[in-house]
């Protein structure tokens, strides 16, 4: 299924019979038609690429009709294009491709759950925080520029939308806060030097939370993980994938920046990374991977703990 802001494509396919294509509007009529297309035609799994907040409703409604979706990471899809060799990229051509890498994956797909209603309301207030302190900083460069341009027009304008930005932050910050308090994993979490609320809240609603306790899997969710890059005699290169939420990682390097300099083991490893040549920013990238192993290590922990005082 490949989704699209107007339109949903469909793209039907067995080992055993050509792919059948078919394309409904990403209306409410048209979620209903394509629901009835795909109760008649009752398949094993409904393979879905994320695509920003569009598949949304779709999913929701395939989730409470019984279908099992995958929700297909957009790298592994990327790749497999590669090796399936297509050039082209249109919404029909992805559907099928999508319906291709459910039949030669079939066996590894892994079901979507929808999470928690917290977790999703998290979600989408820390979301709105950045954007609002993206708003604050843009709005005082702008306070910045009108009293250098002596423009007292536009100074008391800017001036209030400012603080009802502010108000805004400080209502979002209360309502993080008051979710955070209800998720004890997110106590667990701030116990680590570089780990306020902001971390934690982006950890906790960024990272799925069946990778809550799994630090390799976590991290490469996190677009954490170096790639290598060697190919015959070439200079061996080494980056990081920078795949997943981009939120999650700056809040992660921000954690970074203050745990090397409270945690004695951070900072070693952020002076020894610097001593072998990395630069500052790849240093910090490799101590905010090394920050969210830990917290995955404490999850662990904690969850083993659950277990043993239940039994």
């Amino acid at each position: 299924m490949d989704v699209s802001k107007p339109h949903l494509d469909l793209a039907l396919a067995s080992p055993s019979a050509k792919p059948t294509r078919l394309r409904f509007p990403n209306s409410q009529e048209g979620r209903q038609a394509l629901l009835a297309a795909l109760a008649h035609h009752a398949p094993a799994w409904v393979a879905l690429e994320p695509s920003s907040v569009y598949h949304l409703p779709l999913l929701h409604l395939l989730v409470e009709r019984g279908f099992q979706v995958a929700l297909v990471n957009p790298y592994h899809l990327a790749a497999f294009r590669r090796a399936m060799g297509e050039r082209n990229k249109t919404d029909r051509q992805d559907a099928s491709l999508l319906a291709r890498y459910a039949l030669v994956y079939r066996e590894e797909l892994r079901a979507y759950t929808p999470p928690p209603q917290a977790l999703q309301e998290l979600k989408a207030l820390v979301g709105y925080q950045e954007d609002l302190a993206r708003r604050e900083r843009a709005i005082l460069n702008q306070l910045e520029a009108a009293a250098w341009a002596e423009s007292e027009g536009v100074l008391p304008l800017l001036g209030r939308e400012l603080a009802l930005v502010r108000e805004l932050l400080e209502e979002v910050d209360q309502r993080i806060q008051a979710l955070l308090e209800a998720l004890p994993e997110s106590r667990v979490l701030m116990t680590l030097p570089g780990v306020g609320p902001q971390v934690a809240a982006a950890v906790l609603a960024f990272l799925p939370s069946h990778l809550w306790g799994r630090a390799k899997a976590a991290a490469s969710y996190a677009g954490l993980i170096p790639e290598r890059e060697v190919s015959g005699k070439s200079v061996e290169r080494s980056r990081l994938s920078k795949k997943g939420p981009p939120l999650l990682r700056k809040r992660l390097y921000m954690g970074a920046l203050v745990a090397v300099r409270h945690d004695p083991e951070m900072r070693a490893l952020y002076h020894r990374l610097l001593s072998r040549g990395k630069r500052k920013k790849q240093a910090l990238l490799a101590a905010a991977h090394k920050l969210l192993r830990r917290m995955m290590g404490r999850l662990r922990a904690y969850y083993a703990g659950q277990v043993d005082r239940v039994a």
